[in-house]
């Protein structure tokens, strides 16, 4: 008996070939649009710099009317701050997934330092610390919105750092203490490489990250 039309999974009055609503593909669209805004803001912040990065000039990089940006994103503070984090949580979760991590705990050590320092060198991580120095001398309103998103930010790095050393090491006394140590000083470090461009592989902190680690095993 054959099935009648439009009855197929899927399929029929007001869906399309996806087997999807009207409403659906709407929010779809709000969706596809919303992340193109976010990487046309952390584009113009990474290429161009802060004070390049004007709600006028990302909606004309994003190819998005005025109207569809300020629906997604009302005011400057809250596209930028969006954008740093909609960059940052994408491009985490994109490099270490394919981690294969060593059974021996020193190793281990060694992996997971030399990620977390490669992950400073990532384009979402100056587009931070581009946001960081606009937030200094702007209005409490960037301030405001880019406290937010670091405090989120902030948790999911360290979840993430936890995931590189393992439960074995996140176990121990002191690890929290170095883990934030790490990640201060590898800021920081990873600064001069804004205008010194050398080969970070060979940077002198390695040696003293992987030290602090491994002085926890002893």
């Amino acid at each position: 008996m054959s099935t009648p039309t439009g009855a197929q999974s899927g399929s029929g009055p007001g869906a399309d070939g996806n087997g999807r609503t009207p409403r659906r593909r709407v929010q779809a669209r709000a969706v596809d649009t919303k992340e193109r805004i976010l990487d046309a803001a952390a584009k113009v912040l990474i290429e161009e710099g802060f004070s390049a990065a004007s709600t006028l000039h990302i909606q004309q990089v994003a190819g998005v009317s005025r109207g569809r940006l300020l629906h997604h994103f009302p005011s400057r503070a809250q596209l930028l701050s969006g954008a740093v984090n909609h960059l940052g949580v994408e491009r985490m979760q994109q490099l270490f997934s394919d981690i294969e991590f060593p059974a021996d705990p020193r190793e281990r050590i060694e992996v997971a330092v030399a990620a977390m320092w490669d992950n400073t060198c990532e384009p979402y991580f100056w587009a931070s610390m581009e946001l960081w120095m606009g937030a200094r001398t702007a209005g409490g309103d960037l301030r405001d919105a880019l406290s937010k998103v670091e405090h989120q930010m902030g948790a999911f790095v360290r979840a993430q750092t936890d995931y590189l050393f393992g439960q074995t090491m996140t176990a121990l006394p002191g690890y929290q203490h170095a883990r934030e140590l790490m990640l201060t000083s590898m800021r920081g470090a990873r600064m001069a490489y804004s205008f010194n461009d050398r080969d970070s592989s060979t940077d002198a902190g390695l040696q003293h990250w992987q030290w602090l680690f491994e002085s926890l095993l002893d």
